[in-house]
């Protein structure tokens, strides 16, 4: 194995970066793979691992240049450097008040709209993606591909994260699977922590295996253990608001019905008291109608007396003032050959026919003489009122 050690503290000084050739042999190669088995592979040598070796000091004639030749390594200074940066990173943070920021942001109740960061192809990408379809809601996922290991890790998922965030999704799920902490160094970045913490959208962390917690898990809005249980939270929180609607829409259903029990108990009793409410109006009206009736029918029968009692009165008056009863008791009329009463002997000259109606027939007669005879006041009125009488029989009726 052939390595190249960087000076990574002369950032200072740009375009001057000391190196240093490694030759590792396989004997010893096989020494410092046991070694780094026996510290529980947490160190791999990647690109920007920081090391501590030891070897010997050769050259390579070939070139001249100068190689060490490697046959021991450190595990334990790498990670020192590690958890000091981590230690750092975490101290800036809190400083900052960022490792709760992501988490304020509101989760949708249906996040079904999700963008993945991921290395596609990747393990961690096929156990998110069907951990998804396996939950059989339906999510639309959008896929971006990020280097989650080495050098080009860190800017490469923090441009996957902002690209995410431009996005029209409900949440990001940035997982990688388990490796050594070397390999999950990323993770506990500052420039991605930073990323993760100023995102508008929620962050679902699923980084490494079950004992791995890496700084991106402490500003997320949520760190699953898995890239599977990452996946896994947002169907959860997709059931759960499922199950909440559908008992809400149960809920909502018995309160329906049991306001209809009601509506339909209220307005039973409404029927029954306007039935009976009814029945005291129609029958106060029926006593009302019934009384009515009866003072209609006495007033009827007090009226028809009193018309009875009229005719009576006009009929005894009507027999009183009879031509025929006033011829009868010895009266008589006369008339001229025209027609005209005879009142007075004035209005008649000699030789005028008269005609004279008596009680049982008529006798006709000429006048030779008249002469104008006073009567007292009482006989005059008497044959004045029966003369009218007699005159207005026979001109109202037909002879």
């Amino acid at each position: 194995m052939y390595l190249t050690l960087v000076d990574p503290d002369t950032d200072d000084k740009p375009g001057y970066q000391p190196q240093l050739s490694i030759t590792l042999f396989k004997p010893q190669l096989r020494n410092v793979r046991a070694t780094l088995a026996r510290a529980g592979d947490a160190v791999e040598l990647t690109v920007g691992v920081r090391v501590r070796v030891g070897g010997t000091l050769g050259s390579y004639p070939a070139r001249s240049t100068l190689q060490l030749r490697m046959y021991e390594i450190d595990p334990t200074f790498t990670l020192g450097v590690l958890n000091q940066n981590r230690a750092a990173v975490l101290e800036a943070l809190t400083r900052d008040g960022l490792l709760d920021r992501n988490a304020a942001v509101p989760m949708a109740e249906l996040p079904l709209r999700v963008a993945l960061i991921t290395s596609v192809g990747s393990a961690a990408h096929a156990d998110a993606l069907h951990e998804l379809e396996h939950s059989g809601i339906g999510f639309t996922v959008l896929q971006l591909d990020a280097r989650t290991q080495g050098a080009e890790a860190v800017p490469s998922v923090v441009a996957a994260l902002r690209t995410a965030d431009r996005l029209d999704v409900d949440a990001v799920l940035l997982v990688r699977g388990g490796g050594s902490a070397t390999d999950l160094a990323a993770f506990d970045d500052e420039q991605l922590a930073r990323a993760i913490a100023a995102m508008r959208t929620p962050v679902v962390t699923g980084v490494g295996h079950e004992v791995d917690h890496s700084i991106a898990d402490e500003v997320a809005h949520t760190a699953a253990k898995t890239p599977t249980a990452a996946a896994a939270h947002l169907a959860a929180l997709v059931d759960a608001t499922s199950t909440r609607v559908e008992d809400l829409a149960v809920a909502a259903g018995r309160a329906t019905e049991l306001r209809l029990a009601s509506a339909e108990q209220r307005v039973e009793r409404l029927a029954r008291r306007g039935a009976d409410r009814a029945r005291t109006v129609l029958l106060e009206r029926d006593g009302r109608v019934t009384e009515l009736e009866r003072r209609t029918r006495r007033a009827a029968e007090r009226t028809l007396e009193r018309a009875t009692d009229r005719v009576t009165t006009l009929q005894s008056r009507a027999r009183i003032h009879d031509p025929a009863a006033a011829l009868s008791r010895g009266w008589s009329i006369t008339r001229t050959a025209s027609g005209d009463l005879v009142r007075d002997p004035s209005s008649l000259a000699a030789g005028d026919e008269l005609v004279t109606q008596l009680h049982r027939g008529v006798v006709r007669s000429a006048v030779t003489a008249t002469a104008t005879t006073e009567l007292d006041t009482a006989t005059d009125t008497e044959v004045d009122t029966e003369l009218d009488t007699v005159n207005d029989h026979e001109e109202g009726t037909t002879p």
